[in-house]
């Protein structure tokens, strides 16, 4: 091997050692942000636990235990009626996000039926994992087609 051989060998065992320097720093600055995004959010529980839940105008009651992540509002003539897919905080005895989200999406096919699609509004700031996030994607898009056909 001459010289010139010995220089580019050199150069490349550096410029290798380089880019594995390189790749190390940026996967300990991603766990970093991974990290403190799990914190600022809180413990995320392993099962989360949904409802679908229907109120008048004058039933409103702002419960504590449920986290809104999707409201859907109807006006019917004897008023409004809101739909809500709620997160149920502190238990897991009540429906799967699937299944939530097919009876949320029924629910709203019959209140469409019968009165006028006011507004569709997601809670993006109540969304815990990727899973809620496109659950609340689909439902959106779902409600907004429905209310274009009515």
């Amino acid at each position: 091997m001459d010289e010139g051989e010995e220089l580019i060998v050199t150069i490349g065992y550096v410029l290798g050692v380089l880019i594995l320097a390189a790749a190390g720093l940026l996967a300990w600055r991603n766990s970093r942000i991974i990290a403190d995004q799990r914190k600022a959010k809180g413990a995320i529980p392993a099962v989360s636990s949904y409802t679908v839940q229907v109120t008048r105008q004058s039933d409103r009651d702002e419960s504590a235990r449920m986290t809104p992540l999707l409201e859907a509002v109807y006006l019917e003539p004897q008023g409004s009626v809101s739909v809500s897919l709620c997160r149920v905080n502190g238990t897991i005895s009540e429906l799967k996000l699937d299944h939530a989200v097919q009876i949320m999406e029924h629910t709203c096919s019959e209140f469409s039926l019968k009165g006028e699609a006011v507004n569709i509004a997601p809670f993006r700031e109540s969304v815990r994992n990727e899973e809620e996030d496109a659950a609340l994607s689909r439902l959106e898009q779902a409600l907004t087609f429905q209310r274009t056909q009515a």
